[in-house]
């Protein structure tokens, strides 16, 4: 099996590589730095320009399956020009794709897109599973609905499409889970607002093996990629907190401050988003690391 990797360089996608590789799987990747072009037996690197829709054809040659995962990080200032590039680098990914499928001869049966469960409602209350329709109107959940719209196309060219909806992703070595490390190891660490608003994560590892799933099931449509047991923010910092043997002193952070401070993006803190992986478990996945106590001593044993 050989399959195609978009964003293979980043934090997900590195892991998914390893993964991948380390189950003898053939890899080949995207992407937009001529530098980061390697070429080994099973690794081969293919340089692409999205936003100009530039991208080497051979990339697809004996390619079976697709996982695109390319996108601006959403981890910057969302001023206007970061807001911009934001949308537009996962639009032009996912364009460039499409338009490279149908020109080009090809075996892939299947493609699988990040998205993010930024999409649903902020929500205190509400369990949102894949059947909700009625989206989040700010910025992520505008994002997170033309990314999905444009990867839904695939199936216009008669290949399945799997949409991953991705939660709060952990792992020590990226993302925000060595930021929350840091504050509590510093006792800087405090509830953002009320400390209520939910957050669906799920461990790095765990999210890896959603892929590998979705590559090697008929698994299609939208799929949350959350564990069964979400946190509220608080509770979240104070499971952290007895896992590196630390105590919570601060006090909570007004939303008001958050927006002073960080802007739009305090969304991406004060939110909630209470969301179901009950589709992924009726489809027999199961979790290494359902349990948040039990993900962060993996991490920090």
């Amino acid at each position: 099996m050989k399959v195609l990797i978009t964003g293979a360089t980043g934090f997900i996608g590195t892991s998914i590589s390893d993964f991948l590789l380390d189950k003898g799987l053939e890899i080949n990747y995207l992407t937009t730095t001529k530098s980061k072009i390697e070429s080994t037996v099973n690794y081969k690197g293919f340089y692409w320009n999205p936003e100009k829709n530039e991208i080497d054809s051979k990339c697809i040659e004996g390619v079976d399956y697709i996982v695109n995962l390319s996108g601006k990080s959403i981890g910057c200032r969302w001023n206007s020009k970061n807001k911009s590039e934001i949308l537009k680098s996962r639009i032009d990914s996912s364009k460039t794709l499409f338009k490279l499928l149908e020109t080009n001869n090809h075996n892939v049966k299947k493609i699988i897109s990040a998205s993010a469960i930024g999409i649903y409602k902020n929500d205190i209350r509400k369990l949102q599973s894949e059947t909700e329709t009625n989206y989040n109107t700010d910025f992520l959940g505008t994002v997170c609905k033309q990314w999905e719209a444009e990867n839904e196309k695939f199936n216009d060219l008669g290949i399945e499409t799997l949409i991953v909806r991705f939660g709060l992703v952990l792992s020590d070595k990226n993302g925000a889970l060595p930021k929350f490390a840091k504050a509590v190891k510093n006792y800087m660490a405090s509830p953002f607002g009320t400390g209520n608003q939910w957050y669906s994560w799920i461990h790095i590892h765990d999210l890896v093996r959603v892929i590998d799933f979705g590559l090697k099931t008929e698994t299609a449509g939208v799929l949350n990629a959350v564990t069964p047991y979400p946190k509220t923010q608080k509770d979240f910092l104070a499971t952290l907190s007895r896992t590196l043997d630390k105590k919570m002193i601060m006090p909570a952070i007004p939303t008001g401050v958050l927006k002073v401070f960080f802007g739009e993006m305090h969304h991406l803190l004060t939110d909630s988003q209470k969301i179901s992986s009950n589709k992924l478990l009726n489809l027999g996945f199961e979790f290494k690391y359902p349990l948040l106590k039990d993900a962060l001593r993996n991490f920090y044993k």
